[in-house]
C-alpha cells in the first residue's frame, strides 16, 4: 500500500536516490530540503520539493506522512570546526524540530546517524562539531523514543559513495 513518506535532504546525494525508490515503489513523497547540500539538479520526478529548513518542518510539511526519513542535516566533518554556529541550526535545531514534528503527528522517523561516533572507541564523538551533534542527536532520537513513545529507528552510513556524488564531498 502507498504511503505518505517525507525525506529530509532529498536534494541530497543520498536523499535523491532515497526518493527515486521510494516514487518506483510507487509511493507519495515529499521532499524538505533548504539546499545547503543539495542541489536541484538533483530533483527526481514524481516528487513534491519544498524548500525550507528542518527546524520549521511544520510550517512546510502541513500533511502527515506515514514515515519520516531524515537525512537533512550537515555532514561534512572538518568544515565543521570552521561553521560550529552552522552546524548547531542544522543539526540541533533541525533535528529538534523533526523530532517534534513527528512527536506531535505522531509519524514514524527514520533518523540517519552517523559512522563518526563509533571512531577512536567511541571517542570520535567528540572530535568535530559534527559528529558531537549527530551522536548527541541519536540519544535525543532514543530519549524520544524513552520519553514520548517515538516510533524510530536509527541507520548508520559508512563512506557512501556512487552516481550522483559530489566532487570533492
Amino acid at each position: 500500500m502507498a504511503k505518505l513518506i517525507l525525506v529530509t535532504g532529498g536534494a541530497g546525494f543520498i536523499g535523491s536516490s532515497l526518493c527515486a525508490r521510494l516514487v518506483a515503489d510507487g509511493h507519495r513523497v515529499i521532499s524538505l530540503d533548504n539546499y545547503f547540500a543539495g542541489t536541484k539538479d538533483a530533483h527526481v520526478a514524481g516528487v513534491d520539493y519544498r524548500e525550507g529548513h528542518t527546524k520549521d518542518i511544520a510550517t512546510h510539511v502541513p500533511e502527515t506522512p506515514d514515515l519520516v526519513f531524515h537525512l537533512g542535516e550537515y555532514s561534512r566533518v572538518e568544515k565543521s570546526l570552521l561553521e560550529p554556529a552552522v552546524v548547531w541550526d542544522l543539526n540541533k535545531a533541525g533535528t529538534f524540530g523533526v523530532l517534534e514534528f513527528c512527536r506531535t503527528k505522531g509519524c514514524k522517523l527514520l533518523y540517519a546517524g552517523s559512522s563518526t561516533k563509533f571512531g577512536d572507541g567511541g571517542l570520535g564523538r567528540d572530535q568535530s562539531p559534527y559528529a558531537w551533534t549527530k551522536a548527541t542527536n541519536t540519544e535525543m532520537v532514543r530519549n524520544y523514543g524513552d520519553w514520548y513513545g517515538l516510533k524510530y529507528a536509527i541507520t548508520y552510513f559508512y563512506n557512501v559513495y556512487g552516481p550522483g556524488e559530489r566532487a570533492g564531498a
